[in-house]
């Protein structure tokens, strides 16, 4: 707890700026998009607002990779690291409290980017149009009628649909987690080489990367549902295929865990047995 009160702390100031700024100009940038305000030629100002808005978001998903590895290197790796290691925590607590605000901040920088669209619309007036037709019936859009005609089609549409969102959602999520422990696991490395940490641990990095992709290619789900289907009986050969998604989504989490326990164990071994700070 203490760990992670220390970890959102130091960057949260720099992402909460970032986010302020990305939601003001997305607000002002469908402002921009009226109509009586287009024709008072604004179209040159929403051109310099979405130059501004996507170079915020890219300076967002910089800002992420940057901290995932100084956080990491400088805290545990340089001259911190000496304060860092005398405190009565085992090394997998510092990784796991690295990784897990890691992923608080990735989150984060999703459900912002899908507000600063919510907030373009807003500023656009999306929502406040009297009436629009949709399938040749003429609805009000306020806020409160978007949202049961939002709420509507989430009804209509079937929960396998959901199903397999959730499961995209939960392998993306498991996806980054991995290769933020990929990013720690080639730190680690490229530590062991005094001169050229730096090359080292890009060089392990890539090095990693490959294999795991290649392993993936080679260990997919799709091949393990056709070993399913093809050494099971009759009935069984049934449900594998009823359920062949759910066996793929499974089976992709399930190699995704295994290599990121692998990076996870090798950043923990090497941190125990193999950090030299001088």
């Amino acid at each position: 707890k203490n760990l992670l009160k220390y970890e959102f702390r130091a960057p949260g100031r720099t992402y909460g700026g970032l986010y302020l700024v990305w939601l003001l100009v997305a607000l002002a940038m469908g402002i921009s998009m009226r109509d009586e305000v287009w024709d008072n030629g604004s179209s040159q100002i929403w051109a310099y607002l979405m130059f501004a808005y996507f170079a915020i978001g890219v300076a967002i998903g910089v800002v992420c990779i940057v901290t995932i590895i100084q956080r990491f290197t400088k805290n545990l790796l340089g001259r911190e690291g000496y304060l860092m290691h005398t405190l009565p925590v085992h090394p997998e607590q510092l990784v796991a409290s690295k990784l897990i605000s890691s992923m608080v901040w990735v989150i984060c920088s999703g459900v912002v980017g899908i507000l600063s669209v919510l907030l373009m619309l807003v500023g656009l007036g999306a929502f406040e149009d009297p009436k629009t037709v949709i399938n040749g019936e003429t609805i009000t859009t306020g806020w409160g009628d978007v949202l049961k005609f939002s709420w509507k089609a989430i009804q209509s549409i079937g929960g396998e649909f959901w199903s397999e969102l959730a499961w995209i959602i939960v392998l993306g999520l498991a996806g980054v987690a991995v290769l933020i422990l990929c990013i720690y696991a080639a730190c680690m490395v490229g530590h062991l080489f005094r001169a050229h940490n730096g090359v080292a641990s890009v060089g392990a990095f890539f090095l990693m990367s490959w294999g795991q992709g290649r392993v993936e290619n080679l260990l997919n789900a799709g091949g393990f549902v056709r070993i399913l289907m093809g050494s099971a009986g009759g009935t069984i050969v049934s449900e594998a295929a009823n359920h062949s998604t759910l066996i793929f989504f499974a089976a992709s989490f399930a190699i995704t865990a295994v290599f990121g326990a692998v990076y996870f164990i090798l950043t923990c071994w090497l941190m125990k047995n193999k950090l030299n700070l001088e």
